[in-house]
């Protein structure tokens, strides 16, 4: 099995100057999107972005991102109905309460907390334990710099969405604990080739890691296909503007651009023409093996 948190944020050295990170050209009609793969955290060593990423997006008729994440006024979270202790084992606890110690948390607080709210907790801590930060994310960069230049921005779900996604996987997310307890010790070096297959845009790799991962189906589905088709639906269709001819700029996760049930197949599908406009190489690295088999 592939570590499920590592899949779900696919986060993001430098190689050969003509690589890139994946992006593509989606045209229908009137409409064109250049949709870039995106990664939710990230370091100063990710940026500049490509010229084709900001030129487009200052010249375009808005930014359309997963969710806009300044929207937090709103939210509301479930009543906890279950908590770590519960769902873990000794075992898994003793390795729950090492981490908190490394990372300099509050290990009962984590033991007393939801379990999804641990797992996240703990893997946001190991991204910055490795160097990479929620506020160098790509999506977070390009929403500051479209507010600076005035160009809308526009959510495919809201974060009360996400959140309620999050928070209403089977045992309260026991399978996202259980991946980020089990996987710490090999996601330094399984996150760092993913760092430069996201750089370099290999797209051979960041497939073959798609096919490593072992999510359960419910949770494919739920945090992957159909996120997928309900986006395909809404660029299909879009209402963000009322203009004749659209042009947008559109970042989303990159697991969600590759493999058999991409957003890219599904726009397809619907009769959009879609061409690879990226510089990719090959990344200096290689998944010797999925990290949770044995």
């Amino acid at each position: 099995m592939q570590n499920i948190w590592l899949s779900i944020f696919l986060i993001t050295l430098s190689l050969q100057s003509i690589a890139e990170p994946l992006f593509w050209q989606v045209e229908k009609g009137k409409t064109r999107y250049l949709i870039f793969g995106s990664v939710h955290v990230g370091d100063e060593s990710m940026y500049p972005l490509p010229k084709a990423i900001t030129e487009t997006l200052s010249s375009s008729s808005g930014l359309i991102v997963e969710s806009d994440v300044r929207a937090m006024q709103d939210v509301t979270y479930p009543e906890i109905t279950l908590v770590t202790k519960e769902v873990l084992d000794n075992k898994q606890q003793k390795t729950l309460r090492g981490l908190a110690s490394l990372f300099n948390i509050d290990a009962q607080q984590l033991l007393n907390s939801p379990p999804w709210a641990s797992a996240l907790t703990l893997q946001m801590k190991q991204f910055e334990y490795l160097g990479y930060q929620a506020s160098q994310g790509i999506d977070t960069h390009l929403m500051y710099k479209a507010a600076a230049e005035n160009i809308p921005i526009f959510g495919l779900e809201s974060l009360q969405f996400q959140i309620d996604l999050l928070t209403g996987q089977k045992d309260s997310g026991k399978e996202l604990l259980i991946s980020a307890l089990d996987e710490f010790e090999r996601s330094e070096d399984l996150t760092k080739c993913l760092i430069e297959s996201w750089k370099a845009g290999d797209l051979a790799k960041l497939n073959q890691f798609s096919t490593l991962t072992e999510m359960s189906p419910e949770l494919e589905n739920a945090f992957i296909t159909q996120r997928n088709r309900d986006w395909a639906k809404q660029l299909a269709k879009p209402t963000w503007s009322r203009k004749s001819k659209a042009n947008y700029l559109v970042v989303v996760g990159t697991l969600h651009l590759i493999g058999e049930n991409s957003l890219l197949e599904m726009l397809k599908d619907k009769g959009f023409t879609v061409s690879q406009k990226s510089k990719s190489d090959s990344a200096n690295c290689k998944f010797e093996h999925s990290p949770l088999s044995n």
